[in-house]
Formats: structure tokens, C-alpha cells, sequence
């Protein structure tokens, strides 16, 4: 018998750990992050990990695992996601990944071999992936006012702490969106307000990335601004032999 796995996933800023969160009020579950940059320990402003409240409302996992100098690719993901869902499974708990990277999703759910860059045609786990979508001039707005948050919230700040500690453009960590850009502001290849333009420029493209790759893995829609509610009950109702 498969593994159930529930899946919420989407374009940055579109609400989809604010969805998993209240899920948890309802279902039995631990989350795990599909998310290539919250797995970095120091890189926070610019990452929207959740908050210790919110990670106390519900057990995370792959948050804060490495340093900004280390390495992540989608293997790492799937290696550590498969131990951490079995593991959630024996408590009995329904294992939900939640994140915008759709590559370590797909490479979870059907079993990508690396080495010989197999797929299976058939994924492994009972799972449903449902993706959040919103009308675009509003997820844009979103993401606009999230990245000015950022910057209110001490992003430029972080990265300068980081740059002593030996944070450079050279590292994997250092090509995250935000972070790319405050550095090149930090080492005078930009201007402030351009570095921010260009992360809020950069975002809305990552965005559209994200949305086109859940596209192709046929996933359940959900309308952000329709049906959240009436989406959010039948995955209660699908899921009941978890319900709290």
C-alpha cells in the first residue's frame, strides 16, 4: 500500500504556508518544506521561513538544515524528504510538502534516478498536489509589497553581517533571488533602488516559472481569491482518518 502524501504548492507570495498553517488546525500533519532557499540556517529576511509561533503550530521540517556555504540540489531534497516522511507516517501524522520548488516535487513523487536520469511513469506515494493561483496584477502586488517588507525587515542588513562571515557571489546560497542582488548593491555594482527594483523584477519572473512547471504536473487548482474555503474543506474531508 503507497504512502498518502498531501502537496500544496505555488508561486511565491500566494499564500501557500498561510493555507498548509490553517490546514493544521483540522488535520493531524507535520509539513515539510520544498523550498530551495529556507533550507540555508542564516539566510532569513529574505527567505519568509515561518515564524517560531507558527512552526510550534505545526512541526516543520528541512528549514534551517545547512550552511551558506554548503551545497542543496533536488537529490539532497529527496533524500531527506523520504526519511522524514517515513518518519511522520509512524507517528501516524499526515506528511504535507509544502514549497514553490516544483522540481523537488516531482523528483520526490516519482522517484527520479539522478544517476541515470530515470522518471518513473508512476509515482510512489497516494498523493494529491494541490497548487494555489491568483490572478497576476494581484500575486504581482503581493510580491511587490513583500520584497519592500523585506527591506524594512533588515534585509540589506543580514547580508552585510553575511558578507563578513565570507557570504560571495561564488556560493550556490548567494544566486537566491534577494540575495543576489543586495550583494551586488553591498559591493557597488548597484544602486539600492535598483538592486530592489531588480528583486521585485526577478520575482515576478521566478513566479511565472513556478506556475509554468506545476502546469505540466496536472494539478488540483485552487483560486486564491474563490474557492479557497471550499477547497480547504474537501481536502479536510478527503483526509478525515487524520482529522484532529
Amino acid at each position: 500500500m503507497k504512502q498518502q502524501l498531501l502537496l500544496i504548492g505555488g508561486a511565491t507570495a500566494v499564500g501557500k504556508s498561510d493555507f498548509a498553517l490553517d490546514l493544521s488546525n483540522y488535520i493531524n500533519m507535520e509539513i515539510i518544506s520544498a523550498d530551495s532557499v529556507q533550507v540555508y540556517k542564516d539566510l532569513i529576511v529574505g527567505t519568509s521561513k515561518p515564524t517560531k509561533s507558527e512552526q510550534e503550530q505545526c512541526k516543520h521540517h528541512l528549514i534551517n538544515i545547512i550552511d551558506f556555504a554548503e551545497k542543496f540540489n533536488a537529490y539532497d531534497f529527496v533524500q531527506l524528504a523520504k526519511e522524514k516522511i517515513y518518519q511522520i507516517a509512524e507517528k501516524k501524522k499526515l506528511p504535507v510538502i509544502v514549497g514553490g520548488t516544483g522540481l523537488y516535487m516531482e523528483s520526490l513523487l516519482f522517484d527520479f534516478g539522478f544517476d541515470k536520469k530515470t522518471r518513473n511513469e508512476e509515482s510512489i506515494y497516494d498523493y494529491s498536489l494541490y497548487v494555489l493561483n491568483q490572478d497576476r496584477n494581484a500575486l504581482y502586488q503581493k510580491i511587490n509589497a513583500r520584497v519592500d517588507k523585506m527591506i524594512a525587515n533588515g534585509l540589506v542588513d543580514e547580508i552585510k553581517s553575511l558578507k563578513d562571515r565570507g557570504f560571495n557571489e561564488n556560493l550556490q546560497s548567494a544566486q537566491a533571488i534577494g540575495y543576489k542582488q543586495i550583494l551586488k548593491f553591498l559591493n557597488g555594482e548597484l544602486e539600492l533602488e535598483e538592486a530592489i527594483e531588480q528583486i521585485k523584477k526577478a520575482t515576478r519572473n521566478y513566479a511565472k516559472r513556478q506556475i509554468t512547471w506545476f502546469k505540466h504536473m496536472n494539478p488540483i487548482w485552487i483560486d486564491v481569491d474563490k474557492n479557497l474555503e471550499e477547497v480547504k474543506m474537501k481536502i479536510i474531508e478527503n483526509y478525515k482518518e487524520y482529522k484532529i
